[in-house]
């Protein structure tokens, strides 16, 4: 059994303020390179035979500076560590590439006076720039709110635990947020109540980690909320007195498909065993999102004429709105209105005279002709690339089901509700693997949903690509849609 002691995140707003002075690193190269142009040429633009070796530098520089992890730490008691990192990297660059000029004798075409003007520019600016960042964050206080954010939801019982995470709060350089503590028995209705009120605006605040502290009597006294975090995008960690071996125990009888963890995590001195890891953490979730808005613009200009079609088509066979919106639970469970062609005749779409609407069947009497087509060749899904540039989808992900549907499928598989750790998407693992459409059996819910949470865990860009091109290849048309 691995223990670790420290945890999986380092907080969203942290890990991108780190890739902003990557990029700002980048931009003092160029910068730099300009300078030394200018010194030694009277002219900013490099000349063509020096940009190989500028490139070797840099190259070589992010190279040293990521191994060194100089970009890991961003408090102030740190950043002199930074400054000697980055002149150790700039160093080591400029010694690797000379010694690559030498043996492949091509030193002579090298400007020495340009390097070392380029080599003098670079430590400048570059300590100047991490100075006066620093300096700001100090000043504004924002590298306080840098740290990642902790929220403890705990039993009576168990308040050392929160006392613990908060005394620990600035030595572990975190920020406690929110401690919801359960009510004991002989609380009345009005805190009890006022707990679902607490958990609903810490699932708003997502934390970067919550941490439950429970007894055994609030686990069951609780059950209907606890699943409900399952879908904050969270690490989740719960605080356990079992040993190593009685853990191993406990876990033989858990279902591992559930994403349950191999590890114990040390915080503030205490043992948690690691229920979910934080999804797309780090840079993934800006990732991800530059992915869905390039991708999302350039596949709505793409589809665009088969959008017209499909406009004129649904207007044409069959009277009513050529758009129809439905309630479908999103990102950490959060409804939202998912677009669709209007597939179906338009009393049929409105709950108010057909009822709640249930599952479209094959052979289904509310399809019109158009919609089957539709239908059969998923043309009726692509109004949500406009619901993935208003960031409510993604255009991977799991797909987004009902809200009428929720308590089926939480009967049949307890941890249903993890999938909506991420954004739902147009398309996901579970369709290029067959499993769309209808959910008339118990397999097809847990082979769906299986599949959902194991894009979670294993997501990464170039799975998000593979998927789309299986997508392309036979996503389109399947025997299963209908």
């Amino acid at each position: 059994m691995k223990i670790t002691h420290s945890i999986h995140t380092y907080g969203r707003k942290r890990v991108f303020v780190r890739d902003v002075m990557a990029i700002g690193d980048a931009v003092v190269f160029l910068i730099s390179a300009s300078i030394a142009s200018f010194l030694r040429f009277d002219d900013f633009v490099v000349p063509d035979i020096l940009y190989f070796p500028f490139i070797i530098i840099s190259v070589f520089y992010f190279a040293f500076m990521i191994s060194m992890r100089a970009y890991t730490r961003l408090d102030l008691s740190f950043l002199r560590f930074g400054i000697v990192r980055l002149t150790i990297s700039l160093i080591c660059a400029y010694a690797l590439l000379f010694s690559l000029s030498y043996f492949t004798k091509s030193s002579n075409e090298i400007s020495r006076l340009w390097m070392g003007y380029n080599f003098v520019a670079c430590l400048i600016l570059f300590t100047s720039y991490r100075l006066i960042f620093g300096y700001i964050l100090y000043k504004t206080g924002a590298i306080a709110k840098l740290r990642p954010e902790f929220s403890v939801i705990y039993s009576t019982s168990c308040r050392n635990v929160m006392d613990a995470i908060i005394a620990a709060a600035d030595t572990h350089r975190i920020n406690v947020m929110k401690c919801i503590e359960l009510p004991e028995l002989s609380a009345d209705n009005h805190t009890e109540a006022q707990v679902e009120v607490e958990m609903a605006l810490l699932r708003r605040s997502v934390p970067d980690v919550l941490i439950l502290a429970l007894s055994d009597e609030d686990r069951s006294r609780f059950s209907a909320l606890l699943p409900l975090i399952s879908a904050m995008p969270s690490e989740i960690l719960e605080f356990s007195t079992l040993t190593t071996d009685s853990l191993k125990s406990e876990r033989d009888k858990i279902n591992m498909s559930s994403g349950q963890p191999n590890e114990w995590v040390v915080v503030a001195g205490l043992p948690f065993v690691r229920s979910a890891a934080q999804p797309l953490s780090g840079r993934g979730w800006w990732i991800k999102q530059l992915e869905d808005i390039l991708l999302g613009v350039f596949l709505i200009v793409l589809f665009s004429p088969v959008m017209i079609f499909a406009t004129l088509g649904v207007k044409l066979t069959s009277p009513g709105p050529v758009l129809y919106r439905q309630l479908r639970h999103g990102f950490n469970g959060k409804e939202i209105g998912v677009l669709k062609f209007r597939s179906m005749y338009a009393e049929c779409c409105d709950p108010d005279t057909s009822g709640e609407l249930s599952q479209v069947k094959r052979g289904d009497t509310r399809v019109t002709r158009f919609g089957l087509f539709l239908r059969r060749t998923s043309l009726d899904e692509l109004p949500q690339l406009f619901n993935v540039l208003k960031g409510e989808m993604s255009l991977v992900g799991p797909r987004p089901h009902a809200t009428n549907q929720y308590a089926l499928y939480q009967e049949k598989v307890d941890t249903y509700f993890s999938r909506h750790r991420v954004r739902p998407g147009i398309t996901g693992w579970a369709q290029v693997n067959g499993w769309r459409g209808e959910t008339d059996t118990d397999e097809k819910i847990r082979q769906r949903i299986a599949c959902d949470l194991y894009y979670i865990r294993h997501w990464s860009i170039w799975f998000d690509i593979r998927i789309l091109f299986l997508t392309l290849l036979s996503g389109f048309a399947n025997k299963n849609a209908f």
